[in-house]
């Protein structure tokens, strides 16, 4: 609604174009890159819609590139710097990831994002203790975020705590767990502890 009234803004388009990411609309993410490149492609804004542009196309490198472009026009904008944690996420480099990741917290501690994604981090770098530290931080942005609840079940998984791991996927199927992750892993989680009526429950 707002780009049909004013075409030419850019304040906020970079969320904008996160939404159509995550939604894999190539299609309307193309256009809106184009249509901010044409209108200013000085602007951080524009420099990450390009670059989720390129990262759902797969264009991993081109995507980090324009990230940093927009962090070299606005070295604290926000958004650039968790878009570039996920994309060395992506490339595998977790080193850079950590750094991007932590720029991010810097500029705005209530970043669940940034948060997130430095809990991953280090569930690849197979450090569940580190993970599960930041995981809890992201849960207490979004207490209502299914995917931190299975995020922070899963580590404590790792660590043989599975009182803690049932606890958190009982508040990710209270928070509606649309990918049914919860459900799942209860069942396998009490069919463990010998319950079998609540596993076949689940």
């Amino acid at each position: 609604e707002l780009l049909a009234e004013d075409p030419y803004r850019l304040d906020g388009v970079d969320t904008y174009s996160n939404i159509l990411y995550v939604r894999e609309e190539k299609r309307k993410l193309s256009a809106l890159a184009h249509s901010c490149v044409s209108t200013d492609k000085y602007r951080p804004e524009a420099c990450c819609v390009v670059g989720n542009y390129y990262s759902l196309k797969g264009a991993h490198e081109k995507a980090v590139l324009y990230f940093r472009r927009a962090l070299k026009l606005d070295a604290n904008f926000l958004s650039a710097w968790t878009l570039t944690g996920h994309e060395y996420v992506e490339l595998k480099n977790t080193a850079a990831a950590v750094d991007a990741y932590r720029r991010a917290v810097e500029i705005d501690a209530k970043d669940y994002r940034a948060w997130y994604g430095l809990g991953q981090t280090y569930e690849i770098l197979a450090m569940p203790f580190y993970a599960l530290f930041y995981y809890r931080k992201a849960t207490a942005l979004r207490p209502y975020d299914s995917r931190m609840w299975c995020a922070m079940a899963g580590c404590y998984k790792q660590l043989h705590r599975r009182g803690e791991a049932i606890q958190c996927y009982h508040r990710a199927e209270k928070n509606d767990d649309r990918e049914g992750i919860a459900f799942t892993e209860l069942a396998r989680l009490y069919r463990e502890n010998g319950e079998d009526a609540q596993a076949a429950g689940y």
